[in-house]
């Protein structure tokens, strides 16, 4: 049968297609290239924007630290006592308040002697509960300082309290000496605001320190996180540089791909990094992108339109002409194709007509050339079974036999059509090796000896040598050379086991021994039938395989095989 492809019946579908490409192709390409060159363009401003905030809140968060805490520990510099005096926190305690007064954002301030005692400052913001969490730290912090070690903590979290940075440092006097301690607590509360005002403007910032730790956040749920494997911070970890780029990010729930910036902040050590999401960096290109495929449609809809009409008319004619050659492909040369106009296609179709005609003819002879061929060739193989049988009176006619009663197993086994014949010259040619098998060896009355049965076994393996160099008779190999297996084993030539024999051989194989138990033999007097079919029945699991024994009784009942004087089977 011929392959039918998808668009084998029609020039509808490709005509159809090549209209709406030229329509849609441009306006597609345009498209594209426009989007392109605008993504571009939005990303480089995009990136410039981040970069730009980056930057503008690394100086905030700088110029934050070094207007509380740098004027802190300015003011603990101005304060060391000179040569022949000491520090007196009363004296200094003026300059401390302004200090307080002009700085908000400075909660709790003081200068304290050697001893511990000296001048308080606390801002309003503060609760008993955070200073009493303060004390034990600033208490920690005035004994390192006693030692000359300052102390700095960037990030102080107390309950219900802003973030809040920690200074503590040695005041000294002359030589060097510890002569006080100034202390400050700074609040954070200005960078949680300001950050807080990036969030509405679609940018996510996050601060994070030296750790890879985010220590602040515009979005909450990224405050505490660690994001020492978020691309920006990972290079900041190795080297503080700035940097900006597209990347997923890892603090995201769905690890969105955006675009970011990250900027070091110099104190303190941490650094800025701004984030937008894809998705609303580029709103307005896939709004863009959006416009061009719904013209694309819209011009592929038109196009579609006027290729169907333009197609029909054309194909109409070839319709018809594939309709016809799809059946007189699949056999059907009765068909003809209508003739409707006269330019090429009608006569295209006057030409296949005439075609089918010839095609026809031939086919018919072909056939029964073929039919005669295989009719000569089995009765030429009929003739030669015949002649092999004919050297020895007692086998005459037993390749015909073997045949049939074949032939009628193999029909109760399910085989047919090609496979029946394969069955059928098999089972002809299955003793062809007795050719070269010495006559005396064939006719011998008496039982044959050793060497003699030796011999004899060679057959099998002759019959397949001499049919093997025959291109059409190599289907008929395996029931030729294995028919004398054993289903158990122990059988020649090859030793084969159970589904390891060829089905054609082992069908063979039991028509031949019914056939040997039920004709004259010069070793053995042919078997009733009933005996024959006894043995028969015995070898199943044994010489022969039980299922093509059940198939040869099948063939017996059905009256499918009918041997010589059939008695009922029981």
């Amino acid at each position: 049968m011929a392959p039918r492809w998808p668009f084998s019946r029609s020039l509808l579908y490709p005509l159809t297609a090549l209209l709406v490409a030229l329509a849609v192709l441009p306006v597609g390409l345009a498209g594209w290239g426009f989007v392109s060159s605008n993504r571009e363009q939005v990303a480089t401003l995009e990136m410039q924007y981040l970069t730009r905030q980056a930057v503008g809140l690394a100086r905030e968060i700088q110029l934050y630290f070094l207007d509380s805490v740098g004027r802190i520990e300015m003011v603990a510099k101005a304060l060391r006592p000179g040569e022949g005096q000491r520090l007196d926190p009363k004296n200094a305690s003026e300059s401390l308040n302004e200090l307080v007064n002009e700085n908000r954002h400075i909660e709790l301030l003081r200068l304290l002697d050697a001893t511990g005692q000296g001048s308080f400052f606390q801002g309003p913001g503060l609760s008993a509960q955070a200073e009493r969490e303060l004390e034990p730290v600033l208490r920690e912090a005035f004994t390192a300082n006693l030692a000359g070690r300052p102390v700095r903590r960037d990030l102080l979290r107390l309950p219900g309290e802003d973030p809040m940075v920690l200074t503590s440092l040695p005041v000294r006097g002359p030589g060097g000496t510890v002569a006080g301690v100034m202390q400050g607590v700074v609040s954070l509360e200005g960078l949680v605001t300001r950050l807080a005002e990036e969030t509405g403007r679609g940018v996510t910032v996050d601060i994070v320190d030296r750790a890879g730790d985010v220590v602040f956040s515009s979005e909450q749920s990224h405050v505490g996180r660690s994001a020492a494997d978020h691309p920006l911070v990972a290079q900041f970890l190795k080297a503080p540089v700035r940097l900006t780029k597209t990347y997923r990010d890892p603090l995201r729930s769905g690890n969105d791909e955006v675009l970011g910036s990250l900027c070091p902040v110099e104190n303190p050590p941490w650094a800025v990094v701004t984030a937008r999401d894809v998705g609303v960096a580029f709103a307005a290109v896939r709004s863009m992108a959006e416009k061009t495929a719904l013209l694309a449609l819209a011009t592929g809809l038109v196009a579609m339109a006027a290729g169907i009409g333009l197609a029909r008319r054309l194909t109409t004619p070839l319709r018809h002409l594939a309709e016809v050659s799809t059946a007189v492909a699949n056999g059907d040369y009765s068909r003809q194709v209508p003739v409707t106009s006269r330019n090429e296609l009608g006569q295209l179709a006057e030409n296949f007509n005439v075609m089918a005609v010839e095609i026809e003819r031939t086919v018919s002879s072909l056939q029964e050339a073929l039919a005669e061929n295989k009719e000569l060739l089995v009765d030429s193989i009929r003739a030669l079974a015949a002649a092999i049988d004919a050297k020895n009176p007692y086998t005459r006619g037993h390749s015909e036999r073997v045949s049939q009663y074949a032939v009628a197993i193999a029909r109760h086994c399910g085989v047919s059509g090609a496979e029946l014949q394969t069955v059928e010259i098999s089972a002809l040619l299955h003793d062809v090796g007795k050719i070269g098998i010495d006559d005396a060896i064939l006719t011998k009355p008496d039982a044959l000896t050793d060497s003699e049965f030796a011999q004899m076994r060679v057959h099998t393996v002759k019959g397949a040598a001499i049919v093997s160099p025959i291109k059409r008779l190599r289907e008929m190999l395996p029931g030729i050379r294995s028919h004398h297996e054993n289903w158990s084993g122990g059988g020649y030539p090859d030793g084969l086991i159970g589904d390891e024999i060829p089905l054609v051989a082992r069908i063979i194989a039991a028509a031949d021994v019914f056939d040997a138990m039920t004709t004259q033999r010069p070793y053995q007097t042919a078997m009733r039938l009933d005996l024959a079919y006894s043995q028969l029945r015995g070898m199943a699991g044994a010489r022969l395989d039980p299922l093509i024994v059940t198939a040869f009784f099948t063939a017996i009942k059905g009256g499918d095989l009918i041997p010589l004087g059939q008695v009922e089977v029981a």
